[in-house]
This record gives C-alpha cells, structure tokens and sequence, in this order.
C-alpha cells in the first residue's frame, strides 16, 4: 500500500494551478520551512526511492526531467495551490 497515494507532486501543483513548470517549485520552497518534512512533504531522493520515482514518472505525474521529487500532504497541496491561484501573474 502506497502512504502518499493522495499526495500531489508539483507538477500536478503546477497543472492544477495552470502555470508553466516551476512555479509550484518555486513557491514550496517559500513556504517549506513553515512546514515539516515526512508531515508536510516529502522529498524523495532518486538514490533511496528509485522505485517509487519510476512509479510515479510512469504514471506521468512528475516532469520528465525531476531527479529526486517533493510529495505533498493534501492540506499542503491545496495550501500551495491556493497562494498560486491568489498570486498576482508573473512574467517569465
């Protein structure tokens, strides 16, 4: 059974949210030390979680080029998405 199965990478943030890749990356990194890791998020690193990684990079859920991945919590997720969806547009 997969713990993180409700779980959102931050290209599902990113799509969600309707923005181009990075902006979910950029904002978790905001606001992750507010938060707490293996609650929050989790991050996996391609050299311990190389099955869960290929999991997800087969289900298309993360971007083709992530190497190691951030999980979030579900209330994390929608936090996040939420300050995007409020943020006023960026120019790239």
């Amino acid at each position: 059974m997969n713990p993180y199965r409700d779980w959102l990478t931050l290209r599902e943030i990113d799509a969600a949210a309707g923005l181009a890749k990075g902006h979910a990356f950029r904002r978790f990194k905001q606001l992750a030390a507010l938060r707490e890791e293996g609650v929050d998020y989790r991050v996996l690193d391609h050299r311990l979680a190389t099955s869960e990684i290929a999991t997800l990079r087969a289900e298309g859920r993360i971007h083709g080029s992530s190497i190691n991945v951030v999980l979030l919590a579900p209330d994390f997720a929608a936090a996040l998405l939420g300050s995007l969806r409020d943020a006023p547009p960026r120019h790239q």
